[in-house]
């Protein structure tokens, strides 16, 4: 069995209210070519396989994946400046995402995304998502409102859901303080995305997040982004400066991070056993990133690897169906 932790759709009426928007976050033709607007620095061309589901459950069957995680891509719902509108395109991208899960109930688990307007609606509507809706997890982009950390206070009440309701935390890269640098020559998708969501992780381990929370789950995607060839380094410089409160953890870094999972949209075969080398096959799962890359590309990097039975069996669907309860 295969299981893709990582795809995404932009579902129709979440398309049409962003199309319906002159403020950011919006949908904007150019020419032929429909171009998502998070910001005026975070701009990507829609692939066709983003807004039509049955291409991308086409591709699912044409290489062996049985049960895809789906979830919105950027722009998210919390870009919207205004709180209620915030909130409503949260509320709309998530029945949209209960709807393509409600057409392939065998293929689809749905993924919740939130818009942070008013934490209190946020929390109730998280509930909704895990309770009514059934997801599976909550994506949170690395910075709400490309603008607040993770580990602003005002945040704990959804953790505390999450670490309640046993489901996970799954990051996602996303407009950040760092996108007009990473503006010229594409290099947030190339490179930016991957520091956004290490710092991201790390202030959940340094600020005591995951300390206050220890059965939070949180998933890491990409290969791990930086860390797993990073923590060894933060373990070792945050022991040196130990003596600063903003430091004081009962525990090592790598003590948290040791919690972190991951998937495995590397783009590279040695990237990817580094990453594995690093966190095991109990932390890694398989994922695709869909529709960006093509499904079969990454499917040939897992494959590339020769990976024994077990460890094999792991990382195509026995760790994901453990860490999200499938």
């Amino acid at each position: 069995m295969r299981i893709d932790v990582q795809t995404h759709h932009m579902p129709a009426p979440y398309v049409k209210a962003l199309k319906e928007r002159s403020a950011y976050p919006r949908f904007e033709k150019r020419g032929e070519q429909w171009w998502a607007l998070g910001t005026a620095h975070d701009q990507l061309p829609m692939a066709p396989k983003l807004l039509e589901l049955p291409m991308k459950i086409e591709e699912m069957d044409a290489c062996g994946v049985d049960l895809s995680l789906l979830s919105i891509n950027i722009p998210g719902p919390d870009l919207a400046p205004d709180p209620r509108e915030a909130d409503e395109l949260a509320r709309i991208s998530n029945d949209g995402i209960a709807a393509a899960v409600a057409a392939h109930p065998k293929k689809l688990r749905g993924v919740a995304n939130l818009g942070y307007g008013d934490l209190k609606a946020a929390a109730r509507e998280l509930e909704r998502c895990l309770r009514e809706l059934h997801f599976a997890a909550l994506q949170v982009f690395a910075y709400v409102g490309a603008r607040r950390p993770l580990d602003d206070p005002a945040f704990e009440p959804i953790w505390a859901i999450l670490e309640e309701r046993g489901a996970p935390l799954v990051l996602h890269p996303g407009p950040s303080p760092a996108s007009p640098i990473y503006a010229d020559h594409w290099l947030g998708p190339l490179v930016g995305f991957l520091f956004d969501e290490s710092l991201m992780t790390l202030r959940l381990i340094m600020s005591g997040v995951m300390e206050r929370h220890p059965r939070l789950k949180v998933l890491l995607p990409h290969a791990g982004a930086t860390l797993p060839m990073l923590i060894g380094r933060v373990d070792s410089l945050s022991q040196r400066y130990r003596d600063d409160k903003s430091l004081a953890l009962p525990h090592p870094p790598g003590h948290y991070f040791a919690r972190v999972h991951t998937d495995t949209v590397s783009h590279s075969k040695e990237a990817l056993a580094f990453a594995l080398q690093q966190m095991g096959a109990g932390r890694t799962m398989f994922a695709t990133d869909s529709p960006w890359v093509p499904i079969q590309r990454h499917v040939g990097i897992v494959e590339s690897l020769g990976l024994p039975a077990q460890e094999a069996g792991q990382v195509w669907s026995g760790t994901a169906k453990a860490f999200f309860g499938l």
